[in-house]
């Protein structure tokens, strides 16, 4: 059995330990600020490419202008077919690039923002969530069994 520490060491520790989860919450959340971003800027990587073959599908299709008012058939019907295949790429390359903005543009579902909140409510002495809800309403519901009393349980939990 491991010697128990005294209220005068617990106090002690409690500053450094309030110290460490506040660097701990703030690289969290630069984690996760540096992970959208990302997202973000290889959505608009995608969306400048797709402008760079937008310039060259406009080239092709002036190209395709020219020759079909010159030749009959084969120059400009060749020049349209890549116009098309250009067309293509480049639809291609704006809708993703239009997803992976919009799947990272939301800065405001961040978790360690939450978490950060809920280590503020532990502090003021408001509990896990002040907004009323049972601690255990964070954890999947695949671990949730009902206990023999019909409360609801988790795997590990001691009450």
């Amino acid at each position: 059995m491991t010697p128990r520490k005294s209220l005068g060491d617990l106090l002690a520790e409690t500053p450094q330990m309030i110290v460490d989860l506040a660097k701990a919450e703030v690289r969290h959340l630069k984690e996760e600020l540096s992970e959208k971003a990302k997202g973000v800027g290889v959505g608009g990587a995608l969306l400048a490419a797709a402008g760079v073959v937008a310039i060259f599908l406009f080239s092709w299709l002036l190209y395709a202008g020219y020759q079909g008012l010159n030749e009959a058939f084969a120059p400009w019907l060749s020049a349209l077919i890549v116009s098309a295949v250009l067309l293509v790429i480049l639809a291609i390359l704006a809708l993703v690039g239009i997803q992976l903005i919009k799947k990272n543009k939301d800065f405001g579902d961040l978790q360690a923002v939450d978490s950060i909140k809920d280590d503020v409510n532990m502090v003021r002495g408001l509990g896990h969530a002040a907004d009323g809800t049972d601690p255990l309403d964070d954890l999947p519901t695949a671990a949730r069994t009902t206990g023999a009393s019909g409360a609801t349980r988790v795997e590990g939990d001691v009450r």
